[in-house]
């Protein structure tokens, strides 16, 4: 199998974050080629590059098309080591839109409600144990499993034009991914063992 070079260097820097319980390092993550929503990547750049972003908060990738058997992994060794992970897939780009009447807005319920104008939403399948924090026209779009944080309707782009909704959602999902061990019920404001 043949790597590009920035394919190597993204695989070693997810593998040290994953072997280390993803520590004090930069926490996004660039598909390079696999990520097919760059709008995506470059709104969450713009958010974490900021000082207010805690670091050591897991992996964030965003605009994912594919996931290489080698990020999988990483992925996969991330959760195992109880470090979070936001997985934000861009496959609804590629797929037929969801047909119900027109409303813009996927529905967040997680960690805080918010309504964030929706970008072709990839409808999820949720598993026994699955949290749905997010739906578009009653379809689930957003779940959460333990650590991991599956969004089938990307909010990067939302962030890149300066949504006040997908940075609050944004900003307290980061708070919550820099919590370890927590989880929170953010609507109550409480926090619970996971």
């Amino acid at each position: 199998m043949r790597l590009s070079r920035r394919e190597f260097l993204v695989a070693c820097a997810a593998e040290v974050h994953a072997r280390a319980g993803c520590p004090e390092a930069a926490s996004l993550i660039d598909l390079g080629s696999d990520c097919i929503l760059p709008e995506s990547l470059a709104g969450f750049h713009s958010v974490m590059a900021g000082n207010q972003t805690p670091r050591g908060v897991g992996l964030v990738i965003p605009g994912a098309g594919m996931l290489s058997e080698r990020m999988a992994g990483t992925v996969r060794q991330c959760l195992r080591s109880g470090a979070p992970v936001l997985l934000e897939s861009a496959v609804g780009l590629t797929r037929q839109r969801i047909a119900s009447p027109y409303v813009p807005y996927v529905d967040f319920t997680w960690p805080v409600r918010a309504q964030i104008r929706e970008f072709y939403p990839l409808p999820l399948d949720p598993r026994t144990g699955d949290r749905v924090i997010a739906r578009f026209a009653h379809q689930p779009v957003a779940l959460r499993r333990g650590r991991l944080i599956l969004l089938g309707s990307p909010v990067g782009a939302a962030l890149l034009a300066g949504d006040p909704d997908a940075h609050r959602w944004v900003a307290r999902v980061l708070r919550w991914m820099h919590t370890p061990g927590l989880d929170a019920d953010m609507a109550g404001g409480l926090p619970y063992k996971a």
